[in-house]
């Protein structure tokens, strides 16, 4: 694997111009971003500026930037990293085969189009100026485009819906084991839990046990002694006092 990290990758996308790479490239981003991956997505105005890409018109400078993105998707692969290439055609078949065999971990997604569907889409009319013989060097009308004859992945995006075709494409990185399938089956990122390792949820407390019910009182115990004690001493100074009369009527 020319040394490369086991969980970095390479997903290469190719297709004619509007077959709908970029699109594909930034839905497949923005799904392992929510699993958790870091991601790298060339394509787009950076890669122009930065690398000099997207403005080929021969083979040879076609080959040119194919080869220069080889070369960046090897080096974020061999770290580690998850890198998405959509910035070109990449429209050779030698070019292609000669980037898988460097970067080693790596996943081949043909996007293709019907050119009706092609002319419909574009917005620039260059595909109708290349069909008039006004454009000399539009890959796939004036200049060759090569299918490829293995790709991991085939999607016709005038048939097949975004999501559709990222679920199929997290479906073949798992088969090629590029992507852990626990992961791949996730819908969002998981949640982190701040519990510290070795640290055991809180017990709830012990449920106390319920009251007995209290027995019931003997209505006359507690209120009939009281009454007792209270009129015992009147009963007997009565008994006195009568006593007391009956000698002096003697």
């Amino acid at each position: 694997m020319n040394g490369t990290s086991p969980s970095g990758f390479t997903v290469w996308f190719t297709g004619m111009m509007g077959s709908g790479k970029s699109t594909l490239a930034q839905a497949l981003a923005n799904r392992l971003r929510r699993l958790g991956k870091t991601i790298e997505v060339l394509d787009g105005a950076e890669v122009d500026q930065f690398l000099g890409v997207g403005r080929a018109e021969t083979k040879d400078e076609r080959n040119a930037e194919t080869r220069k993105l080889a070369w960046v998707c090897r080096l974020v692969t061999r770290g580690g990293g998850i890198v998405l290439q959509a910035a070109v055609e990449s429209p050779y078949k030698e070019t292609r085969d000669e980037a898988r065999r460097q970067i080693g971990r790596f996943l081949e997604v043909f996007v293709e189009c019907p050119i009706e569907k092609l002319i419909e889409r574009d917005k620039t009319g260059r595909y109708k100026k290349a069909l008039a013989g006004d454009l000399k060097n539009l890959v796939g009308i004036s200049e060759p485009y090569e299918p490829p004859q293995h790709p991991e992945v085939i999607v016709d995006t005038s048939k097949t819906g975004v999501d559709e075709a990222v679920e199929h494409i997290l479906g073949q990185l798992v088969a090629q084991h590029l992507l852990d399938p626990a992961v791949a089956a996730m819908r969002s990122r998981p949640r982190v839990s701040t519990r510290s390792k070795g640290e055991t949820a809180p017990s709830r407390p012990a449920a106390r046990p319920a009251a007995k019910p209290a027995a019931p009182k003997n209505a006359a115990s507690k209120p009939e002694a009281k009454g007792a004690k209270k009129t015992a001493p009147k009963q007997r100074a009565a008994a006195r006092t009568a006593r007391a009369a009956s000698r002096k009527r003697r």
